[in-house]
């Protein structure tokens, strides 16, 4: 009769062979010191009764769970962000083919973040962390970097000279997205941004401020809206933007999440997207191709950023330095239907916006 698949012991092995079941466990690990005619023996009787090691035991050998963890914060709209989406997914991808495994859970606050990463050390649930969304001081990498627990961070800090992290050079994407629409005639041009607590909003909004100032254009901080990091943070930010009385022609919004409220915003109030304003975004999420217009965006793959990280903190548990695992990426601009040379003055586009909406129904909306 066959047993059930995990059932057979290191006992069991032994027994078949006829050996010490401490000769079993050096040929598993691999010990030199057992003759060659006795290890094929073992070996085959592994293979034949379907002996599995069991995984609890083999780690606690290791001090290896073979668990990475990431701690979600939710916050600055980021639970509403299909970018995490794409970059955890890419994170479990990468991970199952190295047999590992991703354990992920949120955070509400600060402290709460902090009790999260205290929990699961203590637990000895994961071997490393990923963090994400870094602030320009963050806590999370202050108290990792304290505990001397490995981790790699998807962004940088304020000061990023000490620890592993993989991260996209904002500053010039943002400075190439206004050279951009500016060689396309756009001479006002919005930005769209996020809480300029998370480091890579404080990187976009200055890469969008150096591109002004190279191309010797003034500054202008009315055409700056700071919103949540989702479609109806890219609603809000578009209408306070293109309500005001010298709008801008163009919006660069720095996520995907925020660009895609900002068309909704241009179509419900008949403006296209693409001609009438030109709506860029940052991320290169898959979604943008089938909106309508498609979205121009700054591409970052998140499933490929992901994977990337999570190889960088097996190289960091692996002994790695994690001072040499410091990388910046270019993004790269792809060009959809959602940008273009501008179809009318600022002076032209107030007017037909106030004037739809003026007739814009008072009850509200969802998005608004």
């Amino acid at each position: 009769m066959s047993r059930i698949p995990g059932s057979v012991t290191i006992d069991d092995v032994a027994r078949h062979v006829g050996v010490a079941k401490g000769t079993v466990s050096r040929v598993l690990n691999n010990y030199t010191d057992i003759s060659d005619e006795t290890r094929k023996r073992i070996l085959k009787a592994v293979q034949d009764l379907g002996y599995q090691p069991s995984a609890t035991a083999r780690n606690l050998k290791r001090g290896r769970q073979d668990t990475l963890g990431i701690v979600i914060p939710v916050g600055h709209g980021s639970g509403a962000d299909p970018f995490l989406a794409e970059f955890i997914d890419g994170i479990a991808r990468a991970l199952d083919e190295l047999g590992l495994d991703l354990l992920v859970t949120t955070a509400h606050s600060r402290d709460h973040m902090i009790e999260s990463l205290q929990r699961l050390i203590a637990r000895r649930k994961v071997d490393g962390f990923i963090v994400t969304r870094t602030e320009v001081n963050d806590p999370r990498i202050a108290y990792l970097s304290e505990k001397k627990f490995p981790f790699v961070a998807h962004g940088r800090t304020g000061d990023p000279s000490g620890f592993a992290w993989f991260d996209i050079d904002n500053e010039a994407a943002f400075a190439d997205g206004v050279r951009h629409l500016y060689s396309l005639g756009h001479e006002r041009i919005g930005l769209i941004g996020g809480s300029l607590d998370l480091n890579f909003a404080l990187q976009r909004r200055e890469g969008y401020r150096q591109g002004l100032a190279a191309l010797g254009v003034a500054h202008d901080p009315s055409l700056e809206s700071l919103q949540e990091l989702s479609e109806r943070g890219g609603f809000s930010g578009a209408k306070a933007l293109l309500s005001l009385d010298v709008p801008p022609t163009a919006l660069l919004c720095v996520t995907d999440a925020l660009a895609i409220g900002a068309v909704q915003f241009c179509r419900k109030f008949g403006l296209k997207a693409g001609s009438d304003v030109t709506v860029i975004g940052y991320d290169g999420l898959p979604v943008g191709e089938y909106l309508d217009p498609p979205l121009t965006t700054f591409s970052q793959s998140a499933q490929e950023a992901g994977g990337r990280v999570a190889r960088m903190l097996i190289d960091v548990l692996d002994g790695k330095d994690p001072k040499s695992l410091q990388a910046l990426a270019e993004a790269a601009l792809i060009r959809r239907a959602s940008d273009g040379a501008p179809s009318m003055t600022p002076e032209a586009l107030s007017k037909l916006l106030r004037d739809r909406l003026n007739h814009q129904p008072q009850s509200g909306s969802k998005g608004e």
